[in-house]
């Protein structure tokens, strides 16, 4: 039998470890998350190389619907075309640099620039240069046309790549669609989306999501609910994941091996299981609650959970797209988080959050993107589908922005647990070689 595959053909998502990578231990330089020059660096090198998750295909279902991804100080057009595919194009005018379209989702069956109303078709091609006899140079449409860029689609999401050259989407995600291919996000509808500017470097951001080690500190109130000590964690080509058990208490809580009281009332009720009646000891809990998730609200939310094991029902399955995507997905539904970069400001990221359900049967209204600028009174309070968990995460990222400033630090100390910040790194070091930092 293959991996990832299960004797009855269902594709499976592969449990196995991966082997551990010998990474070093020395220190990971302050530079990377406050230097402008690496900023640029990374905006040279890394982001017009890599594939970025820039929308929804749900989003763009009929011809010339589309969507703009803004990464640094590009903005990309994302549009359905006539023949169904996808394709996209810088968001700028080739008359004199004026963007398109505003940021966000539309609808069109050209694009007119408003400053000198040059037109294009929705396949990027000129249509129209006002009074193109005063030009001596002519306005020739086979070299006028929008500047494409690669574009294709996996998973529900449409993904693009600034660089022409770049390896086909499948190579690049590498192991992630045979991971992740089981959860069919395609089948998934967007219950909260919001955007906040947060004081804090992308990769900051990114770390804060790349380990359990800091749930101690800055999630305690949940360590009756989950298990932070014993995380398995696996490093791929450029991606990784950490399996984070939950409906089960911490071996650092008082409650440990017990049936704690939220353990009740969050994680068998929100189950579909009368707390007051369970009587079945801890090892019992979990088993319990993916049955009723696949027996009862499966068929409730009309999704098929036959492709996923208990433990996928239950935890949370992290993983980390290089390099700016973090999943947690919870089998019935799942977070999605992307970091992107300021455009001209190390100290400065965008945090994209998308809240996620799998119930493809349900009509669930496309909500509108809510944008943020990150205070302290706003970061304390939970903002859409978050909850308090998050807020208690983006409570910290403007204060370690800060530390790092400092002249008593001078870089990151990492340990085992820290592993995939380590490993986020050594990928980063592909891209932008050690000596520029």
């Amino acid at each position: 039998m293959v991996s990832g595959e299960s004797a009855g053909g269902r594709v499976r998502t592969p449990l196995e470890r991966a082997p551990v990578p010998e990474l070093g231990t020395e220190l990971i330089p302050k530079e990377r998350y406050l230097s402008r020059d690496y900023a640029e660096e990374e905006h040279r090198r890394l982001w017009s190389r890599v594939w970025h998750l820039a929308g929804f295909e749900r989003d763009i279902l009929e011809s010339g619907d589309y969507l703009t991804y803004e990464i640094g100080r590009e903005s990309i057009l994302v549009v359905r075309q006539a023949s169904g595919g996808v394709a996209a194009f810088h968001n700028v005018c080739q008359h004199r640099g004026t963007r398109l379209v505003e940021p966000g989702r539309g609808s069109a069956r050209s694009f007119t620039c408003q400053f000198h109303a040059w037109r294009y078709g929705i396949d990027g091609a000129l249509e129209r240069a006002l009074d193109p006899e005063t030009f001596s140079q002519g306005c020739p449409a086979e070299s006028l046309g929008l500047t494409p860029v690669l574009a294709d689609c996996w998973g529900g999401f449409v993904w693009v790549n600034l660089d022409p050259a770049a390896d086909p989407l499948r190579r690049y995600l590498d192991v992630i669609p045979e991971h992740l291919d089981p959860y069919h996000f395609e089948e998934m509808s967007i219950l909260n989306e919001y955007t906040i500017e947060i004081e804090c470097n992308w990769k900051t951001s990114m770390d804060a999501f790349h380990e359990a080690y800091h749930i101690l500190g800055t999630h305690p109130d949940t360590l009756d609910v989950n298990d932070d000590v014993n995380v398995p964690i696996d490093c791929y080509r450029r991606h990784s994941r950490m399996l984070l058990k939950l409906g089960v208490a911490s071996p650092r809580h008082a409650e440990y091996g017990k049936v704690s009281k939220r353990i009740r009332e969050h994680f068998l009720a929100t189950a579909g299981i009368d707390p007051e009646s369970f009587e079945g000891e801890a090892s019992e809990v979990r088993p319990a609650i993916a049955r009723a998730v696949r027996e009862i609200q499966g068929p409730a939310l009309g999704a098929d959970f036959s492709e996923l094991d208990d433990a996928q029902l239950v935890d949370d399955f992290h993983y980390s797209v290089f390099p700016n995507l973090t999943f947690n997905i919870f089998g019935r539904s799942a977070w999605l988080f992307r970091h992107r970069p300021h455009p001209t400001d190390p100290d400065r990221m965008y945090f994209d959050f998308f809240n996620l359900l799998r119930a493809p049967k349900a009509r669930i209204a496309r909500p509108e993107r809510e944008f943020h600028v990150a205070t302290d009174e706003l970061l304390l309070e939970p903002v859409g589908g978050g909850g308090e968990l998050l807020a208690q995460d983006t409570y910290n990222l403007p204060r370690i922005q800060r530390g790092m400033h400092s002249a008593g630090f001078r870089g990151l100390h990492l340990g085992n647990q820290e592993i995939r910040i380590r490993h986020f790194h050594a990928t980063l070091n592909e891209y932008i070689p050690p000596e520029r930092t």
